[in-house]
């Protein structure tokens, strides 16, 4: 397999400074683009970090283009203006409700503002598709934790968030829920959910009854949870296990992905 070495390109400002995305182009043309949200717990995290390469280095094997952005960490209520708070608040309220168990720094501020950056990323992408060599009208995304958190809620948005965030037209998410499960619809973007019983970080629990809100919607999200899947080392899971259909699971979702972001 041919390394692929990034190339950084500014896409957004912020008052704490920019925001940069990483993009691996495999060459060849124009092609299909996979924005990838990494773990951390907003707390942590980096687009340069070596966890996540075997995974993006996959990605652009199978033929996608990967843009990594950046995306703000521990962000608090000077982040936001006083409405949006009061909103974040609420809705975070709601989730609570649920009692999943997650922690409220999963779905309070820090997501929010995870969404903003990962929604200016995947317009900044759209807009600038000539010049980056990749296919404007179908992006799809693959979050890991945190950054499928986000890239869920940019899928199943709040409503008051709906017109705000940009959405991907396909999702891979690894160990997270919809966390606002009452917005799951039958026409949101098909998501794929991987979400394992030994995850000590975020409650399967979650992604359970995402999967029963999806049946309940007619929404077009799968929902796997093997029984042996952790939450730390899951992108290696996923590299060397094998699904029901006896295909490794990468390869599933790499075929999830192509049939929702390329063109017949």
């Amino acid at each position: 397999m041919t390394l692929i070495r990034p190339k950084s390109i500014a896409f957004a400002k912020r008052r704490t400074g920019q925001l940069d995305l990483d993009l691996y182009h495999p060459g060849g043309g124009q092609r299909p683009l996979i924005l990838f949200g990494y773990g951390g717990g907003f707390t942590k995290g980096a687009r340069g970090a070596n966890v996540h390469q075997p995974l993006v280095q996959r990605l652009c094997a199978a033929g996608f283009a990967v843009a990594v952005p950046d995306y703000r960490l521990k962000t608090g209520a000077n982040d936001v203006d006083a409405d949006t708070l009061t909103q974040i608040t609420r809705i975070a309220n709601r989730v609570d409700k649920q009692g999943w168990g997650l922690k409220r720094r999963l779905f309070d501020i820090r997501l929010f503002t995870a969404c903003e950056d990962l929604s200016d990323a995947l317009r900044f992408c759209r807009a600038e598709a000539a010049a980056l060599q990749i296919a404007p009208h179908k992006i799809g995304m693959f979050g890991i934790s945190a950054g499928a958190l986000a890239g869920n809620t940019l899928c199943y948005p709040p409503g008051v968030w709906r017109a705000q965030f940009a959405q991907p037209d396909a999702m891979v998410s690894l160990c997270a829920p919809v966390v606002h499960p009452w917005r799951i619809r039958a026409d949101g973007p098909p998501l794929m959910i991987l979400h394992g019983r030994k995850d000590r970080i975020v409650p399967s629990v979650a992604s359970i009854a995402t999967a029963e809100a999806a049946r309940a919607s007619s929404a077009p999200i799968t929902v796997t949870i093997p029984p042996d899947a952790p939450h730390v080392g899951i992108d290696t899971y996923v590299l060397t296990r094998h699904g029901r259909n006896g295909q490794l699971f990468i390869d599933d979702m790499i075929d999830h992905l192509r049939r929702h972001t390329t063109p017949t």
